[in-house]
This record gives C-alpha cells, sequence and structure tokens, in this order.
C-alpha cells in the first residue's frame, strides 16, 4: 500500500517536472526562441487593450504566442503598462525584447533640423513634410501667442518664436505639441540670454524682432552685434532701418514675392516694410538663433549708421551718408 503511494506520488512528481519543463521550453520558444523574420512597424494605439495589441503584435510577425506574451507582462511589467505609440523593430527582434520596448515606451523617433533664419512658414512647412501636420495647421498654431506670452508680451504671432535647433520627437506627434516644445525652447533660450546681457535697451518684442532682422542681415559671427548696433543707432535717431529682408517678408505675407527685390518694392505699403514705415516692424520676420538674440540684446556701441555687402564677403560699415556711397558705388562696380 505504502509503495503504492510512493509510484504514485513520483509518477505525479515526474509528470509535474516535465510539464514545468514543457512550459519553460514553451515560452523560452515563444519569448527568446523566436526572432522576427523582418523589419516591422507597429502603432499601439492610444486605450487599445493587452489583448488588442498582442493581436497586432502577432499579426506582424513579432510575437507569434499571445498567451505566453501574456504571461510574460503578468510576470516582468513591473508596475509598468504598455505605451502607445509608434514602434520600429528590426528583423531579427525577440518578442521579450518587442515587449520590453513597448513596456518602456521605446517609440520610434525622428530628428528635425529649424534653421536659423526660417520663417514660420518654411518651418510649417518642414514638419509637414516629416508627417507633423500640415502648413494650414501650422498656421493656425501661430495665433498660439500665450505660449510666450509670460517671456515676451504682446506678440503679433509666433513669428519668430519657433525656436531655431535640431530636435528630436516621437513619430506621429501632432502639430500643437511639437509647436508648443519649439515655443518653450525659444522662452528658456531668451531668458538665459537676456540674464546674461543684463539691463536691455528695449522691450523683449522690439528686441527678438532685432534679433530676427541681424538674422537676416549676417551669418558671420563678428558683425552681428555690429549690424545690432547700427539699426539701434537709427532707431534712436529716428531714421528709416531701410532693411532689405524686411521688405521681403512683407511681400512673401501678401504673397506678392517672386524671388526678386527690386527698388519699386520699397515703397510697397506695409506695416513691415522698413523703408516705408519707421521702427521697427510690428515683430519678428524669422526665428533668430542664440547668437543673433545675444547681438540684438547687447548691440556694439558703434558710430556707425550705415552698411552694405563688400564684393569680398561680409559688411561695409559707414558712419557718413558719403562713406555709405562710396562703399555702395563699389559694389555696384563689381556686379556690372
Amino acid at each position: 500500500m505504502v509503495a503504492g503511494w510512493r509510484r504514485a506520488a513520483a509518477a505525479a512528481g515526474l509528470a509535474l517536472a516535465l510539464g514545468t519543463l514543457g512550459a519553460g521550453l514553451w515560452l523560452g520558444h515563444a519569448l527568446w526562441g523566436f526572432r522576427a523574420g523582418r523589419p516591422s512597424e507597429v502603432w499601439v494605439a492610444e486605450g487599445a487593450s493587452a489583448r488588442q495589441i498582442l493581436t497586432d503584435l502577432q499579426a506582424a510577425g513579432l510575437v507569434p504566442s499571445p498567451p505566453a506574451a501574456r504571461l510574460y507582462l503578468r510576470a516582468a511589467s513591473r508596475g509598468r503598462s504598455l505605451h502607445y505609440g509608434c514602434y520600429r523593430f528590426a528583423a531579427g527582434t525577440r518578442p521579450v525584447a518587442v515587449l520590453e520596448a513597448i513596456l518602456d515606451g521605446r517609440v520610434a523617433m525622428f530628428e528635425v533640423t529649424v534653421v536659423e533664419g526660417s520663417d514660420a512658414a518654411a518651418i510649417g512647412a518642414t514638419f509637414a513634410a516629416r508627417g507633423v501636420g500640415t502648413d494650414e495647421d501650422w498656421q493656425q498654431l501661430l495665433g498660439r501667442v500665450e505660449w510666450v506670452e509670460e517671456a515676451v508680451g504682446n506678440a503679433p504671432s509666433l513669428e519668430g518664436f519657433l525656436f531655431p535647433d535640431t530636435y528630436r520627437f516621437a513619430v506621429g506627434i501632432a502639430a500643437e505639441p511639437a509647436a508648443r516644445h519649439l515655443a518653450e525652447r525659444f522662452v528658456t533660450v531668451w531668458r538665459e540670454e537676456a540674464a546674461a546681457a543684463g539691463p536691455l535697451w528695449g522691450t523683449p518684442l522690439e528686441i527678438v524682432t532685432l534679433a530676427s532682422l541681424v538674422e537676416a542681415e549676417t551669418s558671420l559671427e563678428s558683425e552681428r552685434a555690429l549690424v545690432a548696433g547700427v539699426f539701434v543707432n537709427r532707431l534712436r535717431l529716428g531714421m528709416a532701418l531701410q532693411c532689405d529682408p524686411t521688405v521681403v517678408y512683407a511681400l512673401k505675407r501678401r504673397g506678392e514675392w517672386q524671388g526678386r527685390l527690386l527698388r519699386a518694392h520699397w515703397r510697397v505699403d506695409d506695416p513691415y516694410n522698413t523703408y516705408r514705415s519707421r521702427g521697427l516692424p510690428p515683430g519678428p520676420i524669422n526665428s533668430p538663433g542664440r547668437a543673433a538674440l545675444r547681438a540684438a540684446c547687447a548691440p556694439a556701441a558703434t558710430p556707425h549708421l550705415y552698411f552694405v555687402a563688400r564684393p569680398e564677403g561680409g559688411h561695409a560699415f559707414s558712419t557718413t551718408l558719403a562713406e555709405h556711397n562710396r562703399a555702395v558705388a563699389r559694389l555696384r562696380a563689381v556686379r556690372r
């Protein structure tokens, strides 16, 4: 009798051991032994159930056994949950790596660079080309001036406040959070540069507007503060700024820009035309970078009132109109 119980117990133990071994082998193969046969992109929808996510992963050839994956999630989640978003997996990825990526929210990312001096239309087009909203979406978002209100009051739009930099975003991000991130980046950089400059010569809106003119006029580090100084001198004397890039911007906003600036355009009746309207334009004409902001915060103390491009590059700065006219004549002689 006792021997019979012992044999039965031994048989049961063996069956349990074999069952455990079999389950382990099954789990091991389903989670670690299997490898995806091709690269895959999977979208995990917001609010999707774990069952639906695992079904989608199986359909994508990433998880051969949803039951095995469910067991892994129960044992290994450690308080984590499945994150929605776009995921990209290379061929040969194991199911356990797929599950860990989604538990950690390691979504697919993309990089985009906003170039210094880009206007809002160009920035919107750059993002729209990457699938982040449409040109119309970005145009509408220019009205969200409350994003920069605390740092720069009375901004007419977000033109000038979508900071140029290189960004990494999750694939699938919408236009609004992307635009807000650019605006928040501007606020951060602006506060850093304004604090470093000490007392400012004008309001934040005036300084950022000036920075956009500096950004449009020169890319040379040695000239930025000088260009800012010339413009500030002209402002203080009540002289028209006569900044060609403002005329180009005026023509663009009117839908009249055809790629070539003519003297006749100086007469365009537009508040952004600094040949016709004295003082700074109503707001920035592009998104200035950190260096241009720094120059506009602390313009160079200079007697110069004029500058014009030099044939060999850079600009010739002049104090008198006669000096300036000679520099202009030299440039025209070379261009003939």
